[in-house]
């Protein structure tokens, strides 16, 4: 009878132990991550619909390569306005807008356009995939 309740005893020990080991072992505490590091892998999940996308802006000689790519995670309806601006003190003002719209995986949107006015100039596009938006901005290009 003894013997039994010792193995009882014993066993419920190990039981423990085990239950202890199983509970501290599966969860993994990392001293000394900054936030940056977990902030730039929340970032590459923003877009539920857009894949990638990228705003350009070009200038050979007086004409200006203006372009606006955008692909979709799934076949998708997409659209884009692409306008190109030009800086008036620190505000912009429109010059010229494009727009185009498909349904499918990628919309490359390509314009040109010969430059009449010196100064800086940049591309605006608002990307629309699936109901998604985002607008975007080339970097400025002087003239």
């Amino acid at each position: 009878m003894k013997r039994k309740i010792l193995k009882k005893k014993i066993l419920s020990i190990v039981c423990t132990l085990c239950l202890c080991m199983c509970m501290t072992g599966g969860s993994t505490v990392v001293y000394g991550a900054g936030v940056d590091s977990c902030v730039d892998r929340i970032v590459e999940a923003r877009y539920a619909n857009i894949a990638a996308y990228s705003t350009g802006l070009k200038l050979n000689g007086s004409t200006f390569a203006a372009r606006a790519l955008v692909n979709a995670k799934v076949k998708a309806s997409i659209s884009t306005t692409m306008t190109l601006q030009r800086q008036s003190g620190k505000s912009w003002s429109d010059v010229t807008s494009w727009f185009d719209s498909t349904t499918g995986y990628s919309l490359d949107l390509t314009k040109n356009y010969v430059a009449g006015t010196r100064g800086n100039y940049r591309v605006r596009a608002v990307y629309t995939v699936n109901g998604e938006t985002i607008t975007t901005y080339s970097s400025t290009v002087a003239y």
